[in-house]
């Protein structure tokens, strides 16, 4: 019952020092906590079952005495399998996660296994070490393992919120904050939970209940609420997350009817995943500029940020002019960047090797070398790289996985993804600073912009666009930049870096305007 079901879920949305309200369990906890049980969820949007879910706990020395104990370990098993596609491409998701907490959510220990329809998998675990304060991760990483310490001032809980809600909820106080890890992306964020009154809730059979609602939501941002509606047992009934601008809902019902193929389709994201533009755009490949404005619903806020190629206004907190210019490459041969000794300072992170862009691979600096050619001038090797990727590497299907340059380099194969990560790497390798982008690029069939990676690279003074899945035709003003990185050791997964853009899918519109502030044609 994570936050996203492609992957993503809201740490990487905040980015803060956790918090943590110590609280002693009480009566809420006492009727909450449970023993051997297991729970069925069918997974709906849009009025259809698109997935299901099942929440097993038992106290881990198998007495009853344990589920009222706040202290007592209970092992909780989280299996999740939810049906996607895109453009006909098959992205469903399955994700089993085991935690040890206790029955107010306290996170002791924890493993994940999640696997796309690809086969790309993820495989974490950790446990929590009090002496350093710590978790104590372990990740399988194409093969290879990776170890490390997640540092945290308090013990957080557990990400498996409707197990834990009402046991954590005492007192009076209706409002409170909480640090909650996330293993999907390895992070620890702040949550603020909020205990709602006792209210009516209609179920899908028909029939109304009293229930008592429980929202949670990122403290930097509120916009990603989800809710949690409990029945008299305090036993979750319906919990409903936030999605492409609509809402994921999870419904209590039985094993059989979770499980039930027949009437469970596929989540189609073709049209949800995109930015609709109102009119098809022309002449691209020869526009000097593209003007557009971008609007989301009346009470909401976007922005954006302004580069050398992409200037951006604030007209009011949900609208934005934008303006993309066309790279202008310096021209090949040009030695002004290699013999100007007078060079821009860049941070020394833009040139390091991480888990992601190992540049201290060997056969990666041997690719560099080839790739880059007997040229000194650092535009002549951008060129060069982007071509030898977009030669070399092969098309794969959209993956929810994302691997180190040292992984892509076995196969040659990927997606826009595995593009910007090995030609930034390969960059670097030829001592060029770089870093992935994250934004939405413009597609004719359907008029509209898409999630996409590319690359940028430090040159003369500018962060220049590359984009290798282009190849020959490169970045004009089909670009739209959202967020970049340089992809240090700290990102958990891929899919971290694409949570900018939920701020955009399924709430924002394009259209286009002229250099007069009218409407294009």
């Amino acid at each position: 019952m994570t936050w996203l079901w492609l992957g993503c879920s809201p740490d990487s949305l905040c980015a803060q020092t956790p918090r943590l309200i110590a609280r002693t369990p009480g009566t809420l906890e006492k009727k909450a906590a449970t023993q051997n049980q297991q729970h069925w969820y069918r997974i709906e949007f849009d009025g259809k079952a698109v997935g299901y879910e099942s929440l097993t706990t038992t106290p881990m020395n198998g007495s009853a005495r344990s589920s009222t104990n706040a202290s007592a370990p209970i092992r909780r098993i989280r299996d999740t399998r939810l049906k996607l596609r895109r453009f006909g491409t098959d992205l469903s998701v399955s994700a089993h996660l085991e935690t040890i907490e206790t029955a107010d959510g306290i996170l002791q220990s924890w493993s994940l296994r999640r696997t796309g329809a690809d086969g790309a998998a993820i495989e974490r675990s950790g446990r929590w070490l009090a002496e350093k304060s710590a978790f104590e991760l372990t990740e399988n990483v194409g093969g290879s393992v990776r170890r490390e310490l997640l540092n945290s001032i308090v013990q957080p809980r557990s990400a498996i919120f409707p197990a834990w809600l009402p046991a954590a909820s005492t007192g009076t106080q209706r409002l409170w904050t909480s640090a909650v890890f996330f293993p999907e992306t390895a992070a620890i964020v702040d949550v603020e939970i909020e205990r709602g009154k006792t209210q009516s809730l209609q179920l899908s059979d028909g029939t109304t209940i009293a229930v008592t609602r429980f929202d949670y939501w990122p403290t930097n941002n509120p916009e990603m609420k989800s809710s949690i509606y409990y029945d008299s047992e305090l036993m979750p009934i319906r919990i409903e997350q936030p999605l492409i601008g609509q809402t994921l809902r999870l419904e209590r019902t039985d094993a059989a009817d979770a499980l039930g193929q027949d009437s469970m389709d596929s989540l189609d994201l073709q049209f949800r995943s995109v930015l609709p533009v109102k009119r098809t755009l022309t002449n691209l490949e020869r526009s000097p500029s593209l003007s557009l404005k971008v609007t989301v619903g009346n009470s909401e806020q976007i922005d954006l940020p302004t580069s050398d190629f992409q200037t951006v206004e604030q007209v009011a907190s949900n609208e934005l002019m934008v303006t993309l210019l066309r790279p202008v490459m310096p021209e090949a041969g040009n030695t002004e960047s290699v013999t100007n000794p007078r060079k821009p300072y860049i941070d020394p992170i833009y040139t390091s090797s991480s888990r992601w862009m190992t540049t201290e691979n060997d056969d990666l600096k041997r690719m560099g070398i080839i790739a880059a050619g007997a040229t000194l001038v650092p535009i002549d090797k951008c060129k060069r790289l982007t071509q030898y990727v977009w030669k070399h590497v092969r098309v794969s299907p959209f993956s929810t996985a994302m691997q180190p340059a040292s992984e892509i380099l076995k196969t040659m194969r990927g997606d826009c993804t595995e593009h910007a990560v090995l030609l930034s790497t390969l960059m670097r390798c030829q001592g060029i600073p770089s870093r992935v982008v994250v934004g939405f690029i413009y597609v004719p069939n359907p008029s509209a912009f898409m999630p996409h990676m590319w690359t940028e690279a430090f040159v003369d003074g500018k962060w220049i666009p590359f984009d290798s899945t282009r190849g020959p035709i490169g970045v004009g003003v089909t670009h739209l930049k959202v967020s970049d990185s340089v992809l240090s050791d700290d990102i958990g997964s891929g899919t971290t870096l694409f949570i900018p853009l939920l701020s955009f899918l399924g709430r924002a519109t394009v259209d286009t305007v002229a250099e007069n502030g009218l409407k294009a044609n």
